[in-house]
């Protein structure tokens, strides 16, 4: 295609675009390369073809999961003098045939936030060794860690083809970063290191080794013996599943911690069995730490008749004392025994604080004949009862959570497997970081052909096609501007300022003459019109960033509108980012207020609860009171909550509404969001009455 042909393409294309929807979300450079480029057509492909595949992959948590630190080593240099080593060695007592090595890096929270490769040198090799410390093989040399776009706490993970016989692994770092938080110092760090033959971790309590390294003064977090422990910064061996509602069991709660409880598990036949998987439940609140309900004492025993009240019929395998391991599983090993029944009785109880019950809670429990889980779909028991308990998200404690294969968040799976998807995910998520990069680039440069057309079409008319409409829709536009602050001005200073007197009036007749029904009326009436006023006069506001979020002026209207009730507003962080069009937004905001209008008349209710979310491209209000609820019959009618319905129906929504007499109502808004705004992030915040 030779230049005069280029240019007519393009302004065939601009001028198809002109006539395009305004509410697409896609820019007219975007359109104008998809139109004209084969490559962007091809890399679109591309991207749509790996994104399923990277949803089904395990990820990468980012809040804190608890368990140990790691390793660590500090340096006084970032490169080794000649004759010495930055490095940490890895040696297990028999030699083993290695076909998969895996490496995490280390984590640690600052005030700066999460360093997710906290201590990764930016060169590293990896070697196995003999007996004597000899490397027999290099397994990988890394270069340039961290100029890597993706790679933030993904795993290094390598395959060995053929497996090598060695005694144990060996890492050299060749170049350090400064430590953050140590003046002229260089940090070599790491959270664990797995060495697999057929599946089994051999390094696990390994012994090993700092080469020219000085531990940190913080042993409860850093320590050699912790880079073996088998605890990870990475969470659960979970991959993504269907939804599965069951979370983990929970019993009893218990003033008490050293009042013992127990599960059994009912192998349904005697079998060889070697050793006791515990996988710790996920917290369920967020002040809770990880690893909440995991024991500190635990007995585990073994029986063929499984009789409760004959002790000794129960044969003890093992016993331990442990440390909060965070949400990461625990293996605890026997010499092999038969049986049929495995009673896992946790002595001490977890306890993190003096008012907060004792508990034990597991998310799965697994008994193991080498690296096959016998307990898989088996019955569980405990003296504590098997029965249901509500957890947050509308999920559940239950005894059938512990035996099902499934952790609180999805399928569980070996580890290597498990490492072996994240590794997979760190590719899928390169590929698709390169496509887009090149996506991008395609993109640019039809920009930059399409800006020069715009020049020269531009030059030819401007004056009369887009100088003059231009400043004529400007100069209207600040009319109106000034316009819409004149009243939002008069009904802010007038208006406001009457019902406000309104207001301090009718309280202090109250005050003199006592309460009464009619004052109170006054006052309800003027605060309810007093918060009208502020909705009018902050949609007439032009927008900007010194106006409040939605989500903000939702709250302050809940504080006016509910001041004699007791109320509740929670909102997750990604909802006070949200702005909806402004006719959009106007909507809402008399959806809301018809809402709390209806609980203040109507419900009598005591409390209110507003939950605001933004999840999978939707804004979602829910408001719960706990009021006389609405008889199903009158539900049903056309007429009853008609106005809210209307003001679904203008924004599109979806209206989910629950009660029941006696029961109080929830009231559910879900608004698809097409066209938004994201303000700056805002901390999430809960306020109650």
């Amino acid at each position: 295609m030779n230049r005069i042909q280029g240019i007519t393409a393009i302004v065939v294309v601009l001028a198809t675009m002109a006539g395009a929807n305004a509410a697409e979300d896609e820019g007219w450079d975007t359109r104008l390369a998809k139109s004209v480029s084969t490559r962007l057509k091809e890399i679109q492909t591309e991207i749509s073809t790996l994104q399923p595949t990277l949803a089904a992959l395990p990820d990468i948590p980012i809040d804190d999961q608890g368990g140990t630190g790691g390793y660590a080593g500090i340096h006084p240099r970032a490169v080794p003098v000649q004759g010495t080593l930055h490095a940490v060695e890895v040696s297990w007592p028999a030699l083993a045939k290695v076909d998969q090595v895996a490496l995490v890096p280390a984590r640690r929270y600052t005030t700066q936030g999460l360093d997710a490769q906290y201590g990764l040198p930016d060169d590293f090799s990896v070697e196995l060794i003999d007996a004597d410390g000899k490397a027999i093989a290099e397994v990988a040399r890394e270069r340039h860690t961290r100029s890597h776009p993706i790679r933030k706490g993904h795993p290094f993970f390598y395959q060995i083809s053929p497996p090598m016989e060695c005694a144990g692994i060996r890492i050299t770092a060749a170049r350090l970063l400064p430590d953050p938080e140590g003046e002229g110092a260089f940090v070599h760090a790491w959270a664990e290191v797995f060495a697999f033959e057929d599946g089994r971790n051999i390094a696990r309590g390994s012994e090993v080794k700092s080469i020219g390294g000085v531990t940190p003064p913080a042993p409860w977090h850093w320590s050699p013996s912790f880079l073996v422990d088998g605890q990870t910064p990475l969470g659960l061996p979970e991959v993504p599943a269907a939804e599965h509602r069951n979370i983990g069991w929970l019993s009893e709660g218990r003033n008490d911690p050293n009042k013992p409880a127990s599960l059994v598990v009912d192998l349904g036949e005697k079998m060889e069995l070697d050793s006791v998987r515990l996988l710790p439940a996920k917290r369920p609140t967020s002040d809770l730490p990880s690893g909440f309900g995991f024991p500190t004492k635990l007995a585990i025993s073994i029986s063929d008749s499984g009789e409760p009240n004959l002790p000794e019929s129960w044969k003890p395998v093992t016993a331990s004392e442990l440390r909060n391991p965070g949400h990461n599983p625990v293996v605890f090993p026997f010499e092999p025994v038969r049986g049929r029944y495995v009673k896992v009785e946790a002595v001490q109880l977890w306890k993190a604080f003096e008012s907060y019950p004792a508990f034990f809670a597991l998310s799965e429990v697994e008994v193991l004949s080498g690296d096959q889980n016998k307990a898989l779909g088996r019955g569980v028991r405990s003296s504590d009862g098997m029965l249901n308990l509500i957890a947050p998200g509308g999920r559940y404690w239950s005894g059938a959570a512990l035996s099902d294969g499934y952790g609180p968040e999805g399928k569980l799976v070996s580890v290597p497997e498990w490492m072996g998807l994240l590794d997979k995910r760190l590719v899928t998520e390169t590929q698709l970081h390169d496509l887009q990069a090149e996506a991008d680039e395609v993109t640019a440069g039809w920009r930059r052909a399409g800006l020069w057309v715009f020049a020269i079409l531009g030059v030819a008319g401007a004056f009369t096609i887009i100088a003059l409409p231009i400043r004529y829709r400007i100069q209207a536009n600040r009319e109106l501007l000034k316009v819409r602050e004149r009243i939002a001005g008069d009904l802010h200073d007038e208006v406001g300022s009457n019902l406000g007197s309104i207001q301090m009036f009718a309280d202090l007749a109250e005050g003199r003459a006592g309460p009464s029904d009619e004052l109170k009326r006054i006052q309800r009436i003027a605060a309810e019109t007093v918060s009208a006023v502020r909705d009018i006069v902050w949609l007439l506001r032009p927008g900007g960033d010194h106006r409040i979020g939605t989500v903000e002026h939702l709250r302050e209207t809940s504080s006016i509108m509910l001041e004699m009730l007791t109320w509740k507003f929670h909102a997750n962080e990604d909802a006070w980012q949200v702005e909806l069009p402004e006719e959009d937004t106007r909507h809402l905001f008399l959806f809301f207020r018809e809402a709390l209008h209806n609980i203040l008349r109507h419900a009598k209710a005591s409390k209110v609860d507003i939950r605001v979310d933004k999840t999978d491209g939707h804004f979602q209000i829910r408001i719960s009171d706990d009021g006389v609820g609405i008889d199903p019959a009158k539900l049903e009618r056309p007429a009853t909550l008609r106005a809210l319905r209307q003001r679904t129906t203008a924004l599109g929504a979806e209206l989910q509404v629950a009660s029941s007499p006696g029961q109080g109502t929830s009231l559910t808004l879900i608004v698809p969001i097409t066209r938004k705004r994201l303000r700056k992030p805002v901390p999430v915040s809960s306020t109650p009455a």
